[in-house]
C-alpha cells in the first residue's frame, strides 16, 4: 500500500513538473495558425519569453515550397516582440522560428498564410463627375502598345504606371507636372513582360483610372 501511494505521489510530481516546464517554455503568441497576413504590411511578432533565457533571439521565416529557413532579423529576447515587414510570398504554408543564444527554440503554433496586396483599380475623388479618359491599343498586345490619355489638367502632377495583378508597379511611363492642358500617349514594350493581366494606371490628385491590359506572347 505504501509503495503504491509513493508511486502515485512520484507520478503526480513528475506530471506536474513536466506541465510546469512546458508552461514556462517560450512560444509565439502571434501570428498563430490560420492567421492571414498582407504582403508588404508591417506586423508585430510577439512571443511569451521564458524567464530562464535572455540575450538575442534570431528569428527565421520558413516556406514549405522551398523547404528553407531564411533569417529575418534579431531582437532582444526579453522584449517579446519584433517588427516584421511581411514579404511578397503568397500561400498558406509559412511558419516562424526563433532561436535564443542558449539554443532554446520557439515556433509559431502552426502555419499562417500571406495574401497579395489588392490590385490597383479605378479611383475617383468624390465630386469628380468623370474619370480620366484613356485608351490602350492594341489590347491584347504582344509587342508594342500605346496608352493614350486625354486632357491631363495643367499644373497637377500625374503618373502613368503599369501594374501587375498583385498590385506591384512594373514600370512608370510618365511622372511629371503638365505645364499646359495635355493629351499624352506613352508606348509600352510588352515583349519584355511575361504573359498575363496588367493595368495601365493613370492618376493625379483629382482623378484616376485603371485600364485592363492583356499581354499574350
Amino acid at each position: 500500500m505504501r509503495t503504491r501511494a509513493l508511486l502515485s505521489i512520484l507520478f503526480f510530481a513528475s506530471v506536474t513538473s513536466v506541465a510546469f516546464a512546458q508552461s514556462n517554455r517560450s512560444f509565439f503568441a502571434s501570428p498563430v495558425a490560420g492567421d492571414v497576413l498582407g504582403s508588404g504590411q508591417s506586423v508585430s511578432l510577439k512571443w511569451f519569453a521564458d524567464q530562464s533565457s535572455s540575450g538575442q533571439v534570431r528569428i527565421s521565416f520558413w516556406n514549405v515550397n522551398t523547404g528553407q529557413w531564411s533569417d529575418i532579423g534579431y531582437s532582444d529576447y526579453k522584449s517579446g516582440s519584433f517588427e516584421w515587414n511581411v514579404p511578397a510570398s503568397y500561400g498558406k504554408t509559412f511558419r516562424l522560428r526563433g532561436i535564443t543564444e542558449n539554443g532554446d527554440v520557439m515556433y509559431t503554433s502552426g502555419f499562417f498564410s500571406i495574401q497579395p496586396p489588392a490590385a490597383k483599380t479605378e479611383t475617383q475623388v468624390p465630386g469628380v463627375t468623370s474619370p480620366i479618359n484613356c485608351t490602350v491599343h492594341p489590347n491584347p498586345a504582344s509587342s508594342l502598345t500605346r496608352i493614350c490619355v486625354e486632357d491631363l489638367p495643367e499644373g497637377v502632377p500625374a503618373t502613368v504606371e503599369i501594374v501587375n495583378e498583385i498590385g506591384n508597379v512594373v514600370t512608370t511611363l510618365y511622372d511629371a507636372t503638365p505645364d499646359a492642358e495635355l493629351g499624352l500617349c506613352c508606348t509600352l514594350d510588352c515583349s519584355k513582360l511575361p504573359s498575363g493581366i496588367y493595368y495601365a494606371h493613370i492618376m493625379n490628385s483629382i482623378m484616376g483610372r485603371a485600364v485592363k491590359l492583356s499581354v499574350a506572347h
